[in-house]
């Protein structure tokens, strides 16, 4: 039997950004080899180009293609690190070019459309341009590498700004490509051909990249750093393009920054399985920043090192982890070293596993890029929260809302994208989620409704189906039929109004106890089609915040209806962005309820119900299941300095089909007692800290 590729199996990258050139020459490379060995890393990515203000032409190997070149680190990589047990890949910076090497090529430079050189957002330096004769120096310096012991080379980018690039290198591949000139471009037709072209250009760079690579070291794996839930027509990525020619999907999900109240701690988890809908059964990696942005050496806390790792690796990922060369010695370095060492110990349960949610939540790029969405800040994305049109949702927000108000219910779900609806994917699933997905194309929208006709079943918000894949607006919502809509009036905003509760409808109301909650910022005024029940109805809208309650309308909050063997629930209004804004409780109730009066779930909490702090994971082998719980309980801030606890939690997992022979938790290593009742087990997990895995055999 073949062994399995190191890089198949679970593995821990780190990345100690090194000093500047004078120093590195300077540095005991045998001394940092052994940190490395210590700290519990079996793969590393090695800084052999100096790097401290963009790619600066300085290697530190001999090469035709420096500026610079001094020691030959990549040599005594070579020479050490099978002795050690790390997989040395060669770290290449494809996107960050320095002021001295722009000066020198500036050819290499990407340049908006009056022409003018697009600035970087570290505060010097610009961007490298993948179809400028950039290309062939860097293939050149893929070749020289891969002569070296290396296991592998990872590019950081590749990256098109998205005022650029109009360089002469893409006007004449554009005119090649689509037969008219790229300074022409005004209609949204013709920037959706741009966009696509700095998609199919980053693709074709990442192909060659890799022939480069493998036309000298055909073992040596390649990949680049890929983008993660956020509008990609800001970076010209794409994960479905590129990924036939990478070995693995690496996104920097644990990348944190400024105020971490405003940044999910789940952020590594959707990151994760963001990436494992799209790697095709290749790996995939969320790369974890161990200090928090901009205090470049400012290093997170016990607690937020935990937990950003079990995000991660509870979501079969692996793991990459990058501070400063100055930190490696730190008190909280030790932190990192009892989670890898953790991770060695278990590695057999985090090898080749298969989640087990039964709800597939959509993260919709063509929505994110062609209706509207805010946008993180990023290495590659500059902050977007001031969107354009009041009477459309924020794609990006709704969707947050969503994956929040499902992980504080311990919701087991998985994320998709559109490629999953068109592939057959999403009919693994029993349910599936649009939150807000107002873009989608006809066969988009067959897709769905076979799922549902064939017995699965759906949950919308807002406006989904209301236009086409390129944001146009339709005359009739696609689903219409599907959602039970009859006719659509008109879209308003609700700034301070309010929706009636109905005591006859307990289960889609179970915890909520008061008869009036706050109607979301935006809905849809329908008429619902016949036959079709519905949940909750608008108050009129209020003309003025403080004046008196005004009279119930004929509008539904929900709308339920059957659709041959399946069934669907409409919210008409953004609900799940106005949890995203709010955190409302009956919000985050009514989102779980209304899943739970599809199915049930496999992971029940039977203490500890309406704890919010609780994130869940079902992960399976043959024969096993491994049960990742993650407590994020604190002291109501971020970041979190020590996690509090939690005792005694009661848990029952349904459809166990197999009898269970033992339960046991990896981190303490104890045996844990339990009952088995038809296809119901249930047990107590005595402690929970920070992270535990439960393996049920």
């Amino acid at each position: 039997m073949n062994a399995i590729p190191w890089f198949k199996k679970p593995f821990k990258i780190v990345d100690f950004i090194p000093p500047n050139p004078e120093l590195m020459e300077t540095l005991d490379y045998q001394e940092e080899f052994l940190i490395r060995k210590e700290l519990g890393f079996n793969a590393e990515h090695v800084e052999v180009h100096d790097v401290t203000l963009g790619d600066a032409g300085i290697c530190f190997y001999p090469s035709e293609f420096a500026v610079r070149t001094g020691r030959n680190i990549l040599k005594e990589i070579g020479e050490n690190y099978d002795s050690i047990g790390i997989h040395p890949i060669v770290y290449v910076n494809v996107h960050w070019i320095s002021p001295s090497l722009a000066e020198i090529h500036p050819e290499w430079i990407q340049v908006s459309r009056d022409g003018s050189v697009i600035s970087s957002y570290y505060g010097a330096g610009n961007y490298h341009c993948v179809n400028s004769p950039y290309r062939e120096s860097l293939f050149g310096t893929i070749r020289t590498i891969a002569e070296y012991n290396i296991k592998g080379i990872f590019l950081d980018g590749p990256v098109y700004r998205v005022e650029g690039c109009f360089c002469e290198y893409c006007a004449a591949l554009f005119q090649e490509q689509y037969d008219y000139s790229l300074s022409s471009i005004r209609s949204a037709a013709e920037h959706r051909d741009f966009f696509d072209f700095k998609r199919s250009s980053i693709a074709r760079f990442m192909k060659d990249s890799k022939e480069a690579l493998s036309s000298v070291n055909p073992n040596a794996i390649i990949y680049m750093n890929s983008p993660q839930l956020t509008p990609t027509i800001y970076c010209g990525r794409d994960n479905r393009m590129t990924i036939p020619y990478q070995d693995l999907l690496i996104a920097e999900g644990g990348f944190l920054h400024g105020n971490l109240r405003e940044t999910p701690i789940w952020k590594p988890a959707a990151t994760a399985m963001l990436l494992e809908s799209q790697a095709q059964g290749k790996p995939y990696c969320v790369a974890i920043a161990g200090r928090l942005a901009p205090w470049s050496r400012y290093l997170l806390s016990a607690s937020e090192t935990w937990i950003v790792h079990a995000m991660a690796v509870a979501h079969g990922a692996s793991t990459w982890y990058g501070v400063y060369n100055d930190n490696n010695r730190d008190t909280q370095m030790q932190t990192v070293k009892q989670i890898n060492s953790f991770l060695e110990q278990n590695v057999e349960y985090y090898t080749d596993t298969r989640s087990e949610a039964q709800t597939a939540l959509l993260w919709s790029y063509e929505t994110a890029n062609y209706y509207q969405s805010s946008a993180e800040e990023t290495d590659f994305t500059s902050l977007q929260d001031h969107l354009g049109e009041k009477l459309k949702g924020d794609a990006r927000g709704s969707f947050m809302g969503w994956f929040d108000a499902l992980s504080r219910s311990q919701v087991l779900i998985d994320i998709v994208d559109e490629t999953s609806i068109t592939d057959n994917s999403i009919f693994r699933y029993r349910t599936l989620i649009l939150p807000g997905i107002s873009c989608m194309s006809e066969k988009q929208a067959e897709q769905i409704k076979r799922f549902v006709r064939n017995g699965g079943n759906l949950i919308a918000t807002f406006d989904t189906s209301f236009y086409d894949e390129y944001g146009q607006v339709r005359e009739y919502p696609l689903l219409a039929d599907l959602l039970g809509i009859a006719t659509v009036d008109e879209i308003t905003e609700l700034p301070y109004d309010h929706i009636q509760t109905e005591e006859n409808k307990e289960s889609y109301l179970n915890g909520i106890d008061q008869s009036l909650i706050p109607a979301p910022m935006l809905a849809v005024k329908i008429k619902p089609q016949p036959g079709s029940q519905t949940i909750m109805h608008y108050r009129s809208k209020q003309p003025a915040r403080y004046c008196d309650l005004p009279p119930i309308t004929s509008h539904p909050f929900m709308v339920m209806n059957r659709f041959e063997k399946g069934s669907t629930l409409y919210f008409t209004g953004n609900v799940d962005k106005g949890y995203e804004n709010f955190a409302l409780p009956e919000y985050r109730k009514l989102m779980r309820n209304a899943l739970l009066s599809f199915h049930p779930e496999r992971v029940v909490l039977e203490s500890h119900q309406g704890i919010e702090s609780l994130h869940l994971s079902l992960r399976s082998q043959p024969q096993r299941l491994m049960l990742h719980l993650i407590n994020y309980t604190g002291s109501m801030t971020r970041p979190i300095e020590k996690v509090i606890p939690l005792h005694n939690i009661s848990i029952r997992l349904n459809e166990m089909l197999q009898p269970v022979t033992t339960i046991r938790s990896l981190r303490t290593s104890n045996l844990l007692p339990f009952q088995q009742d038809g296809d119901s087990i249930r047990f107590v997990l005595p402690q929970l800290e920070e992270y535990e895995v439960i393996v049920v055999e």
